[in-house]
């Protein structure tokens, strides 16, 4: 996977890491993990979703300012989402 120092990661690689992390923290195959559903389909419960939280933060270098779960609340648009925030970052 791409690390914040060589470049902003992709929306697909952001997706990617996401859904691994679901994945883990649920015990439900990648295959499984649907991008376009609900977060909260996905049965994370809030300190699951408090520590995917921290491990985006870690994993971009970037610390979220409001709930990222608020706005996005897909995989799928939460992974673009970020995507756009980290590419911003790196060019600021």
């Amino acid at each position: 996977m791409e690390s914040p120092v060589d470049m902003s990661p992709s929306a697909d690689a952001i997706r990617s890491w996401i859904v691994s992390r679901i994945s883990h923290l649920t015990n439900v195959p990648p295959g499984d993990v649907d991008v376009r559903a609900p977060l909260s389909r996905h049965g994370l419960d809030s300190v699951a979703l408090i520590a995917l939280a921290a491990d985006l933060e870690k994993w971009l270098d970037y610390r979220f300012r409001e709930n990222p779960f608020d706005t996005a609340t897909t995989i799928e648009s939460l992974a673009q989402s970020l995507s756009e925030k980290a590419a911003r970052k790196k060019s600021g």
